[in-house]
């Protein structure tokens, strides 16, 4: 019982509240839904994740075309659904949709959602409410309640008690990224990350990860009912690929071709590339 009542008191006095950074790089999604309300239609809007942050030059593309560009993309782990609803909600007639999806598609990340609504209040409207959500939700607690029981031993016996951790993935608070890079205050005008232009490149690159193939029917679903929505509101969608480094697209070939032939024989939205076409040297 004392152990019980001194751990709870420990938990207790543990918890610590989280603070939320204004200018953190989630923080973002304010400035960019508020220049897509604002810019007067017909707009040109890119949709998908940090792979658009990063690589689009939408002051380029806005010159060519004559036409105000929208650049919302931002990051992948707030899952499909969130990047799509994000935008249905303010599309207007003459709209021009181009979806630059990340390869994996829907994957959610409970941590960053939880966080960037914190930000953005209205973000909570976005979020598909899902088994995935609830599942990713259910494990960070599960995570974090692993967390507060080791504090509680190393209070108790002051040392470190190893113990099998929840085999899930909870990323780390993108305060501790670069912040002179992963900031609010990195995106220009369009909703272009430029913070990074000034950077020295990296010698090699790093983080890349391993493309499963899987069946992305679901994914198709919510892309074919985001067609429906924008055309019945006057708009037009495109599907490019995403940029991509040639030395990952070469490993994840197979997973990549897979994920094109499902995407060709499933999806109604108009492809206007391929794979090899934003596969880029890695320089």
């Amino acid at each position: 019982m004392c152990l019980l009542v001194t751990g709870t008191i420990v938990i207790l006095a543990g918890r610590q509240k989280t603070t939320y950074d204004p200018n953190n790089y989630f923080a973002a999604l304010i400035d960019k839904n508020n220049l897509l309300e604002k810019t007067n239609p017909p707009r040109i809007i890119f949709v998908g994740a940090s792979n658009l942050a990063f690589g689009l030059d939408s002051k380029m593309i806005e010159k060519e075309f004559d036409m105000p560009v929208v650049n919302m993309g931002l990051h992948g782990d707030f899952g499909l659904g969130f990047i799509l609803n994000n935008v249905k909600q303010n599309i207007k007639k003459g709209d021009i949709v181009v979806l630059a999806i990340e390869y994996y598609l829907d994957k959610i990340y409970y941590k960053d959602v939880s966080y960037a609504t914190a930000l953005y209040p209205k973000g909570k409207e976005y979020i598909d409410y899902n088994a995935e959500y609830y599942s990713q939700k259910l494990k960070y607690h599960v995570n974090e309640a692993q967390i507060m029981r080791q504090k509680f031993f190393n209070f108790i016996f002051e040392k470190v008690i190893r113990f099998k951790e929840a085999k899930v993935y909870i990323p780390t608070e993108l305060n501790s990224y670069d912040t002179a890079v992963y900031s609010r205050s990195g995106f220009n005008s369009n909703g272009d990350l430029v913070s990074h232009l000034t950077k020295k490149p990296f010698e090699n690159l790093t983080g890349g990860i391993k493309i499963q193939t899987e069946d992305y029917s679901d994914c198709i679903d919510k892309l074919n009912d985001f067609l429906k929505y924008v055309n019945e509101h006057g708009g037009r969608v495109y599907f490019t690929y995403p940029c991509y480094a040639r030395s990952e697209f070469e490993k994840n070939y197979k997973a990549i071709s897979d994920f094109e032939k499902q995407l060709k024989e499933n999806m109604k939205i108009e492809i206007i590339s391929s794979p090899e076409d934003t596969a880029f040297p890695d320089s």
